[in-house]
């Protein structure tokens, strides 16, 4: 006898959900580190490009919009890897990154009960993203984002860039 599904998942992160209406850019990767898919994405400051999240005063200005995996892609055009910190699963240092401007995603969030509405907040002690913003000066609000979704069981939720932040 088959199996009864308890809950539907969200799918992957950096994969793209609802692209009816999405806007995806290409950025080079500036940064020094791979770029994870399903991670925030900032202009860099200095060398122009994609950068990780880097605590900052401006660190909400510069925010664009989240790495993803662009379905229309050849297979081989990704690795393998399937996980929200797989290093095959993300953007090497100097690759074009597909950065999603607008529209939903799948991303990891650290906030159990997260729930449709909610806003995105980096927690600064460990950049990793959260709804819920803790005491002045330890988290970053991601400008135009909310969650789209409940999160499932292994920690991803959709979420969804209402509008372009900078590009």
């Amino acid at each position: 006898m088959g199996k009864v599904l308890s809950e539907f998942r969200c799918g992957w992160p950096g994969a793209v959900t609802r692209s009816r209406d999405d806007v995806i850019i290409s950025l080079k990767n500036a940064d020094m580190n791979p770029i994870v898919f399903g991670a925030p994405v900032f202009l860099g400051a200095t060398a122009g490009g994609a950068v990780n999240f880097a605590p900052g005063e401006s660190a909400a200005e510069r925010f664009v919009g989240f790495a993803v995996r662009v379905p229309d892609k050849t297979p081989d055009t990704y690795a393998s890897g399937q996980g929200g910190t797989d290093p095959a699963g993300a953007f090497a240092p100097g690759d074009t990154a597909d950065i999603l401007v607008r529209g939903s995603t799948v991303v990891p969030v650290q906030t159990a009960n997260a729930k449709t509405g909610d806003k995105v907040y980096i927690r600064l002690a460990d950049q990793r993203l959260v709804t819920a913003a803790g005491e002045s000066g330890t988290t970053v609000e991601l400008p135009n984002v909310t969650v789209r979704g409940a999160r499932d069981s292994r920690g991803f939720c959709e979420v969804t860039v209402t509008k372009r932040n900078l590009i």
